[in-house]
């Protein structure tokens, strides 16, 4: 069947964080996790939660701007309480990432009434995926391995025993290796930039023979967004703008001065839903409100960069859960779920022709 999230002309949302998990008949749920959202309830802010109650336990700090980060080297302490604290977390989460799958994949009316956009051709769609690749910061360490098994491992108890989670080996960037394969022909490097909502991705994508053979990681920045709040203050979106411009040009003159020739095709992903290279016209977030400098966001911002670069650069503008699903192009049946501030979500294409192919030793 084609996908539905995918039809440009019948677009609706196909967000993650907007699955509600009400009720599962023939399941207790745990009362905290009942009606909650799926970002609520998976999102950063959750995992921070679930940690939090056992700072004490884990012996970290929970002022700490890095808790995530220091969490995950708790599975590896030498004290047994702590692995074993550790664990129970990953497990916990991996039990909600379980209910929201099932969410999805049975389309209980009881939760199809709260998602009145999805029509019964959205909810026809996820009952015949049977295969989920996890990536984003939260799954890239060792909390993703221990919560995707614990995930399959219910949802295939409960009612779905070919259904497979697995945290992809490119977790941490996805979106950025999914770019990558969009350079042109003649590409021997090119420039990609995941715009988050979190920080600022950066890397260098290089080519050989044709093929994605890697893609240099360069240092993240700061995200260009102090908050996420939806706004239509012009002023909010000039500070984007000019932040996203100032991070690609700078980047631009590193890389040249370094001696690397770049294409002049640049990849730029955002954190917003995007159609036809604009940001939907409800989306007044962080990159969202850019809509109102151009009725065509992707033209404008590569007339900005050329003005800057002194040259023509084409600009190809990506949704991050687009971008994230590029890597398993061609695999059917398949979705492809980011896990971070918020949930991300895409669809691998049903062709990967069009696309730079993976090198087998890509790195």
């Amino acid at each position: 069947m084609s996908n539905p999230f995918t039809n440009p002309d019948s677009f609706v949302l196909p967000s993650m964080n907007r699955v509600r998990l009400v009720d599962l008949p023939g399941l207790a749920i745990p009362l905290a996790w009942q009606n909650k959202p799926g970002d609520q309830l998976l999102g950063q802010r959750a995992l921070l939660g679930q940690i939090l109650r056992k700072t004490a336990v884990l012996h970290l700090n929970p002022s700490s701007p890095n808790l995530i980060r220091q969490f995950d080297t708790c599975f590896e302490s030498d004290e047994d309480i702590v692995r074993e604290t550790a664990v129970a977390i990953a497990k916990e989460y991996g039990r909600k990432l379980a209910y929201h799958q099932l969410v999805l994949k049975r389309g209980d009316v009881v939760n199809r009434v709260v998602r009145p956009d999805w029509q019964a051709v959205h909810w026809a769609h996820w009952a015949q995926i049977e295969h989920v690749w996890l990536g984003g910061g939260l799954m890239a360490g060792h909390l993703g391995l221990i919560a995707a098994a614990e995930a399959q491992q219910f949802i295939r108890q409960h009612g779905f025993p070919e259904y497979s989670l697995t945290v992809s080996p490119f977790a941490a960037n996805l979106p950025l290796i999914g770019a990558a394969r969009i350079a042109p022909a003649d590409a021997q490097s090119m420039l990609v930039f995941d715009f988050g909502q979190t920080s600022i991705k950066r890397g260098v994508a290089h080519y050989e023979a044709g093929s994605l053979v890697t893609l240099e990681a360069l240092s993240s920045l700061p995200a260009a967004c102090p908050g996420l709040w939806y706004s239509r203050d012009e002023s909010f979106a000039v500070q984007t703008r000019d932040r996203i411009l100032r991070v690609v040009n700078e980047t631009w003159q590193e890389i040249q001065t370094a001696g690397c020739q770049m294409s002049s095709t640049i990849a730029v992903i955002l954190a917003c839903y995007l159609l036809h290279g604009q940001p939907r016209h409800e989306d007044w977030g962080c990159y969202g409100r850019l809509q109102q400098f151009s009725s065509h966001l992707q033209t404008y911002l590569a007339e900005q960069v050329s003005q800057q670069l002194a040259q023509t650069i084409q600009i190809e503008l990506l949704h991050d859960g687009q971008a994230a699903a590029l890597p398993y192009a061609g695999q059917p049946h398949c979705a492809v779920m980011t896990f971070g501030t918020a949930l991300g979500i895409g669809f691998p294409p049903e062709s990967d022709v069009s696309l730079r192919p993976l090198d087998f030793q890509f790195s």
